[in-house]
């Protein structure tokens, strides 16, 4: 397979990478994608079935994964009220007809957007949304959470002032500007979201959708390898999976020619790996502290299954099973073991925050899952990761 030019798979890689691709902010690879558009749509038409979206002032790749993500989710924002709060800055700026306006008006225009009863139990019910007194500080601070999104997917510019001021004090103004990307933030779908549905049922529309677009066994695969950490065996049709054992050495040279990755199959699970980072963005494990904690805790694993902990005994498909208790052990180890190597954010952490930190990462990764007994299933990949010591000679994945 010949090797295309770097400026294209420059182009794939950022286009995969980022939501989105906006001319101001990176003019050069704007004007790149525009160069090689023809064959960009193709590329992403043959392989995942993704639409790319071409505008005067922006390019973007309309990609979506099989199965929803946790990981996927934004990581500023920490309560429901944050997303309903986002959403809201959206309706209100695809409605201006002006493109500067002040955070007053903002305010006054989530107050009107904002659902007056609960949607699945996830938001309190209440009569009106307030900016005064302690609820009004939580509604201030979500506000300002979702305006930083807004600026961070360029859908809004600070013109003037601060919006942090608004956290502290609820008479803090600042004047905004629209950039007028707010109409091709949103993906087109051709089904209703009006009613209430449960997030299955907008999965189920999804692939009903996706089976009329013609999306076929090699697009599934490409997306959940490409868009994911790892794909696992029960994830799939057990056709598909058997596919990619017996031909995956097709995908293997495309990942190889195209992002220098490399696929590894197992019996239950496959994933790219790559020898350095490249220009991806996110990969694992990152060199903070972290990732590094997570390594340690594999591998703290690792020995006490070669140990033959009969707690911690694989199951037949790899998967490890830990209860609370045993995470809470292992936690406490790796404090014993390993604290005086950590940075001091680390070192000030209590078990219960390092715990969270770890399952948060092994969650973000697809390395493990929760069962519905409340126990931690991780998968074989983990096997993967190990730390270097000076006694053995070994390497990380």
């Amino acid at each position: 397979m010949k090797k295309p030019s770097q400026e294209f798979l420059e182009c794939i890689h950022q286009l995969l990478d980022n939501f989105w691709i906006v001319r101001k902010d990176n003019p050069e690879l704007f004007y790149e994608i525009k160069k090689n558009e023809g064959i960009l749509r193709d590329y992403f038409k043959d392989y995942f079935r993704f639409k790319m979206v071409l505008g005067a002032d922006f390019a973007k790749l309309e990609k979506y994964q099989i199965t929803p993500q946790a990981s996927t989710g934004i990581s500023e924002f920490r309560e429901t009220k944050d997303y309903v709060m986002f959403y809201c800055v959206l309706a209100f700026l695809d409605g201006k007809t002006s493109k500067q306006f002040t955070l007053s008006d903002v305010c006054q225009a989530v107050v009107s957007y904002y659902p007056r009863s609960g949607i699945h139990n996830a938001i309190v019910d209440s009569p009106s949304l307030t900016w005064k007194g302690k609820e009004g500080y939580r509604n201030r601070l979500s506000l300002y959470h979702a305006l930083k999104e807004a600026v961070r997917r360029c859908l809004i510019e600070v013109v003037d002032r601060n919006i942090e001021d608004f956290i502290d004090k609820e008479t803090g103004d600042a004047l905004l500007r629209s950039t007028g990307l707010v109409k091709y933030f949103m993906r087109n779908i051709n089904f209703g979201l009006e009613a209430q549905m449960t997030l299955q049922d907008v999965v189920s529309m999804q692939e009903m959708q996706e089976r009329e677009l013609g999306i076929e066994r090699k697009h599934v695969l490409y997306r959940k390898l490409f868009l994911e950490p790892a794909l696992y065996k029960h994830e799939v049709p057990q056709a598909d999976f058997e596919y990619l054992q017996q031909y995956g050495r097709h995908l293997n040279d495309h990942a190889e020619t195209y992002y220098e990755m490399n696929l590894d199959v197992y019996d239950s699970s496959a994933f790219l790996v790559r020898d350095s980072v490249g220009t991806f963005h996110k990969f694992f494990p990152a060199s903070n502290s972290e990732a590094n904690l997570v390594i340690q805790f594999a591998s703290l694993l690792r020995l006490k299954i070669i140990d033959n902990d009969d707690a911690l005994a694989e199951q037949k498909d790899g998967t490890v099973v830990l209860t609370p208790t045993d995470i809470d052990m292992m936690c406490r180890h790796l404090v014993g073991e390993h604290s005086h190597t950590w940075t001091s954010s680390l070192k000030g952490m209590s078990i219960t925050e390092i715990k969270k930190s770890i399952i948060n990462s092994l969650m973000d990764w697809k390395l493990a899952e929760f069962t519905l007994e409340g126990e931690l299933k991780l998968y074989d990949v983990i096997g993967r990761f190990f730390e270097k010591t000076k006694d053995v000679n070994s390497n990380g994945a």
